[in-house]
């Protein structure tokens, strides 16, 4: 009896298009989501030998930081990318909150002075921060010349944007890690 030798398929993910946070976490692990993915900050193999296994860390959870592996990583594997997580935390989370203001994950409503933050707005795991622009602008004048449409996210950095219509210089950036993660 003979068996018939086929060569491997190329493996399209089901999940999209992988977005790759860190690279060679050990080697040959490439660490970060999917295009259509859990709104939950984590990250996952998402290189192709290692996707379909399953490794994934939650790195929140009800707004709050945590890091949580799924079981499964194996213990080298899981040395490595919990030394570069707690290196590379704030860059992994503006690259998630990027990745929120992108898939409309991330909402924002303006009642002056009060900025209102809205994460995961239609989950049901859904929270809520609050930014009081008086801690950014003590100055009554300029803090009264902030209207609704001056306070806008730019994607591109993941900040808060107050003023996007001046010239670079003139414009605020609030970074919000920190304000959404506690």
């Amino acid at each position: 009896m003979s068996r018939a030798i086929h060569a491997p398929r190329k493996r399209k993910s089901p999940r999209g298009t992988a977005m790759v946070i860190l690279k060679d976490v050990p080697p040959t692990y490439d660490w970060g989501w999917f295009s259509r993915e859990d709104p939950r900050v984590h990250l996952q193999a998402v290189d192709k030998d290692h996707y379909d296994l399953g490794y994934k860390v939650w790195l929140e959870r009800d707004g709050r930081r945590v890091i949580e592996p799924e079981p499964g990583i194996p213990a080298k594997v899981w040395k490595a990318l919990h030394a570069q997580i707690l290196k590379r935390r704030g860059m992994i989370e503006a690259y998630w909150i990027s990745h929120m203001m992108r898939k409309g994950w991330l909402e924002l409503q303006v009642v002056q002075p009060i900025v209102v933050l809205i994460a995961y707005p239609r989950f049901a795991h859904r929270f809520v921060r609050t930014l009081d622009l008086r801690e950014d602008f003590g100055d009554p004048e300029t803090l009264a010349k902030i209207t609704p449409s001056d306070v806008v996210f730019n994607k591109e950095y993941a900040v808060l944007e107050i003023f996007p219509k001046r010239e670079i210089a003139g414009r605020t950036h609030i970074r919000l890690e920190s304000i959404l993660w506690t």
